[in-house]
C-alpha cells in the first residue's frame, strides 16, 4: 500500500493529496449492489401485487430494489435524527 506524500503549496506548507478513497462502507455498498444486480438479472419474472385495493403485476427485481432503497433512506433518516437528538459531549479540561 502506497503512503501518501504531502504536496507543498506556494507558501511552503504541506497539504495531503486529494483523491478518492474507498472505505469499508463503500466496499459493502459495492458488494450489495453486485448481489442486487445479480438478483435482478436472475429474476425477470413478474409478481402479482395487491395494494390499497389495487392489483397489478410488477417485476420482482423492482420490488426488491425499491424495498432496498426505501430501507437505506429510512436508515439514513433514523441515523441522522439520532445524531441530532444525541446530547453534545462535554469537553474535558475547560
Amino acid at each position: 500500500m502506497k503512503v501518501e506524500e504531502p504536496m507543498t503549496n506556494a507558501f511552503g506548507t504541506s497539504e495531503p493529496k486529494k483523491g478518492m478513497r474507498i472505505t469499508w462502507r463503500g466496499i459493502v455498498l459495492i458488494i450489495i449492489g453486485f448481489f442486487l444486480a445479480l438478483f435482478a438479472v436472475q429474476n425477470l419474472n413478474t409478481a402479482k401485487v395487491s395494494f390499497l385495493g389495487m392489483d397489478f403485476e410488477i417485476f420482482v427485481w423492482i420490488i426488491v430494489t425499491v424495498s432496498f432503497l426505501l430501507g437505506m433512506l429510512l436508515g439514513g433518516v433514523v441515523r441522522g435524527t439520532a445524531r441530532k437528538l444525541r446530547k453534545p459531549q462535554l469537553e474535558s479540561g475547560k
